[in-house]
């Protein structure tokens, strides 16, 4: 997996976990900036030990789909956190 291709990966995760919380925050959801916020999550989930855990993980095994579920449980917290919730 190139570099570019884990980046579509991370932003895809944090992108389902804003869709999650969105669906239960409807209003909130429609005045927030959602590149905004999906960059502060990526940068924020690139500096955690589950995040390097699961990159080292998915260049032992070789298996995306893991690799983007393991990306969007680490996402989810993450982005709560940013919104205060």
């Amino acid at each position: 997996m190139t570099e570019a291709k884990i980046n579509e990966t991370v932003a895809a995760a944090v992108g389902g976990a804003f869709d999650e919380w969105a669906a239960e925050h409807p209003s909130l959801a429609a005045v927030i900036d959602r590149i905004r916020l999906t960059d502060q999550t990526v940068e924020s989930l690139r500096s955690t030990d589950g995040y390097r855990q699961a990159i080292a993980a998915y260049h032992r095994d070789q298996n995306e789909l893991s690799l983007l579920g393991e990306l969007a449980e680490l996402a989810g917290p993450i982005l709560r956190g940013i919104l205060g919730l």
